[in-house]
């Protein structure tokens, strides 16, 4: 089986354990409205362990950036939305750019933004208003999955001047 991580089996197993904690911190965050540390932290470290190991995939450094990048970013828009998106979604960004490098994590990050509105404007229709908290964890692993699972790909459609 050949995926994102790769074509060992213990590449196919950590895809799988990516996706269960994908799954696991967006069902939290349904129901409680946070992302839990208890779960981010252990995967930030895994993550930057394994952005090192990561063999033919390119640079160590570059897995790092882009988890600091995409973890910046929605920090910038967590201060500029005064709380409107939390740290510990910033977190779960740092992990997903670790995992997704570049140009995954803009892939990761595009798609996560698109569900994010999607399911915003859902819920607007159905009668929520402004002030409704809506859970952004849900969304980030929808555009994680999308970006292990085709990020070349649909990177080379969001930004075909990569080549």
């Amino acid at each position: 089986m050949v995926n994102a991580f790769g074509s060992a089996a213990w590449q196919t197993w950590a895809l799988i354990a990516y996706i269960v904690f994908l799954v696991g911190v967006a069902a939290y965050d349904i129901r409680f409205r946070r992302v839990p540390n208890a779960a981010v932290y252990p995967a930030i470290a895994v993550a930057a362990v394994a952005a090192t190991m990561r063999p033919g995939d390119g640079p160590w450094w570059s897995y790092w950036l882009a988890g600091l990048a995409a973890a910046g970013l929605l920090l910038a828009l967590g201060a500029a939305s005064r709380g409107g998106m939390g740290v510990g979604d910033a977190k779960l960004a740092a992990v997903i750019g670790l995992v997704a490098g570049w140009p995954g994590v803009v892939v990761a990050l595009f798609v996560a933004f698109a569900a994010g509105a999607i399911s915003g404007l859902t819920l607007v229709a159905a009668g929520a208003d402004r002030r409704t908290a809506i859970p952004f964890a849900p969304a980030l692993g929808v555009g994680a999955i999308m970006a292990v699972v085709a990020g070349r790909q649909l990177a080379s459609i969001l930004m075909p001047w990569l080549g």
